[in-house]
């Protein structure tokens, strides 16, 4: 079978497992992981959530199949976010899963001169190496706040990436199923469960990267992701506000707050990848960039005109 079609028949299998799965669990995800209405929410009713186990475990067979185990090594985040989706865990545990998450990440990939990162390392890279992958693992589980949102940007961020990585059509496949009960009005949430694996698995795609281009290139495509609490987080020490607590301060958020409906505030992001993506694609770096900063400054204008204030 060529590799084409075996990329293929992975995608069909692991999103009619995930399907399959998720019509037959979400009674029994909605009886033992509810995800109640509060503050910095923006669903209004009981949810299930922790559905990203499912889509998890999919794709962590077909890995295993695959003979990549890359993966493998968010698996225990992913199990500390199912835990917390169900107890509520302290914020300084959730970190150290973080860390100990990207530690582990860091020496496979130096173990298996996967790679740049392990050439010429330095403990100044080394800290950077955690502090940036910290980073993006919780940007990533900030943005996961609506329907659809996160699901369908990692979508499109994945199915660019699988021409540079070429073994994620299995995950691919089980988030596109994923996508189909979590799109407004969703029936379930990934949870912190699913956020936190793709955002580690994220870290851990980019600190494969070959070179420093393609690192730029790539963490550039996730860009749309990464701005919105990168900002937010920046308007708030302006702001003199406590960074540490909960908030709706999200320009997706203050959208949603603002009365536009969550289908459109989450197409809004994914397109805005996919633009990127074709940029990614057929087009040199230094376009690149200059759609970033295009989409930056659409971003800006949104904010103005159709969110809500950001101190409100």
């Amino acid at each position: 079978m060529s590799e084409g079609y075996l990329k293929i028949l992975q995608f069909i299998i692991s999103s009619l497992i995930t399907l399959i799965s998720l019509k037959l669990t979400i009674p029994l995800f909605k009886k033992f992981f509810p995800a109640k209405p509060t503050k910095r929410g923006m669903h209004k009713i009981v949810k299930p959530t922790s559905g990203g186990i499912l889509f998890i475990i999919v794709y962590a067979i077909l890995a295993i199949y695959q003979g990549y185990y890359l993966a493998l090594f968010s698996l225990p985040l992913a199990l500390i976010g199912l835990l917390d989706d169900k107890f509520d865990l302290s914020k300084l545990l959730r970190y150290l899963a973080q860390i100990i998450t990207l530690l582990v990440i860091i020496k496979f990939l130096n173990s298996q001169e996967i790679g740049f990162f392990y050439k010429d390392q330095t403990s100044l890279k080394f800290f950077l190496m955690i502090f940036f992958g910290s980073a993006i693992i919780n940007f990533i589980n900030f943005m996961d706040g609506i329907d659809g949102l996160v699901c369908g940007s990692i979508i499109v961020i994945l199915t660019t990436l699988n021409f540079q990585f070429n073994f994620l059509s299995p995950i691919i496949g089980a988030l596109t199923a994923f996508l189909y009960f979590n799109w407004s009005p969703s029936k379930i949430f990934m949870g912190d469960t699913g956020s936190l694996f793709l955002g580690s698995f994220l870290v851990s795609l980019l600190y494969s990267s070959e070179n420093n281009i393609n690192l730029i290139k790539n963490i550039l495509l996730i860009s749309p992701l990464l701005l919105d609490s990168f900002i937010c987080i920046i308007r708030r020490l302006i702001s003199r506000q406590n960074i540490f607590k909960s908030h709706k301060l999200h320009l997706y958020q203050r959208l949603v707050s603002n009365g536009i409906s969550q289908s459109k505030v989450s197409i809004m992001y994914i397109s805005s990848i996919i633009y990127l993506s074709i940029i990614y694609t057929f087009f040199e770096i230094k376009f690149l960039y200059l759609s970033v900063l295009l989409i930056l400054v659409i971003g800006f204008i949104i904010d103005k005109k159709y969110a809500l204030k950001f101190n409100t």
